[in-house]
């Protein structure tokens, strides 16, 4: 049977009135089914096949638990259709802070690898102005829905050996357009946690020059590679880490002994990687928030999962069970593990800590 996030009721929409952050957002895997149709037709570029928006949620959308690679194969469907496109790529991203806006987020950061957006027969346009395609595209959104919005580069597995490197400059010399860390994520040919030396010693690099760090681990991985991103690549959150549960020992000593490291938790996208069961009521997730671990929920990829933040902490409430009082948690943790400049990070969490639901 199809699997898809709840609905979303008019009496839980009451409960979930406070402020969201959103902290694991791909940012070219969160773009409007209406947005890459128009842009289908305007460049004769199909989708395979798809024609309206019911056809297209067939095409890219998982309802069944499946593996990282096969969920990400959804990517090579529809980039083609934004690749070199600084103008499309300016209109995603700010109606991305629409689409935030009106789910009550407040602060979100997109992660992306600007090079996965260029277009090999358009030179002139480089991984800079992607970035800054970005950036416009948050500031409009900002002017217009009072939310914020900063950037993430993302290293690629199994792309060219110097790809780090550049991420890691690009990440320091971008800095005034809303960079704000670098993450390391996968393809659908990439779809392991396999770490090459050069994407290690682009983190080690990040950390003496002072750059946040993200880095996708437990996923499709296991215990060792969270372990690897936290104590070789100085990983501040990991991105899933949910397999750190298959060592008891390990997981207490890291994330509930201490809260130092974020653990970014996506729910449902967890169930259609493969990455955890099918369970809802034993999601690492439900353990996390009794343990009260520092985690947050995202939705990963809205374009292969259909999905909201107010549907993603629905069903975090709903299936998993996490009380109204611990969704609110996961905002603050969330503010507190952002890549905000301290003085702009202090205001966040104060506006999330001003609209703290009574406990259960």
């Amino acid at each position: 049977m199809p699997i898809s996030c709840p609905d979303v009721s008019n009496e839980i929409l009451e409960r979930l009135d406070f402020p969201k952050v959103e902290l694991h957002l791909h940012f070219e895997g969160a773009v409007r089914f209406e947005t890459l149709l128009d842009l289908s037709r305007q460049k004769g570029i199909p989708l395979a096949g798809a024609k309206t928006v019911d056809e297209l949620k067939k095409v890219l959308v998982t309802h069944q638990p499946a593996d990282l690679a096969k969920v990400l194969e959804a990517f090579e469907i529809f980039l083609p259709v934004i690749r070199g496109d600084l103008t499309a790529i300016e209109r995603m991203a700010y109606e991305l802070c629409e689409d935030q806006h009106n789910n009550g987020v407040v602060y979100f950061e997109g992660r992306y690898s600007p090079h996965l957006m260029l277009c090999n027969n358009q030179p002139d346009v480089t991984a800079a102005d992607v970035v800054e395609a970005v950036k416009k595209g948050f500031d409009r959104g900002e002017a217009q829905f009072g939310i914020k919005a900063r950037s993430i580069l993302c290293c690629i597995r199994g792309l060219d050996r110097k790809f780090p490197q550049f991420i890691l400059d690009l990440a320091t010399d971008l800095a005034g357009l809303g960079v704000v860390a670098i993450d390391v994520a996968g393809t659908a040919h990439g779809a392991d946690e396999q770490y090459e030396p050069e994407v290690v010693a682009a983190f080690q690099e990040a950390y003496r020059r002072g750059i946040h760090r993200t880095v996708h681990a437990g996923e499709s991985g296991g215990v060792k590679e969270v372990m690897k991103a936290i104590k070789e690549m100085y990983a501040e959150r990991i991105g899933h880490g949910y397999r750190i549960m298959r060592d008891e020992q390990l997981y207490i000593e890291n994330f509930v002994n201490s809260k130092a490291v974020h653990l970014e938790g996506c729910p449902y996208s967890s169930v259609m990687t493969g990455a955890v069961p099918l369970d809802w009521k034993n999601h690492p997730i439900a353990r996390w928030a009794k343990d009260d671990v520092n985690f947050s929920i995202s939705r990963d990829d809205p374009t292969c999962f259909d999905n909201t933040m107010l549907s993603e902490l629905t069903l975090a409430r709903k299936q998993v069970g996490l009380t109204i009082h611990q969704l609110w948690k996961a905002q603050l943790n969330a503010a507190r593990s952002c890549f905000l400049p301290e003085d702009e990070k202090a205001d966040l969490v104060k506006l999330i800590e001003s609209r703290e639901p009574a406990r259960p």
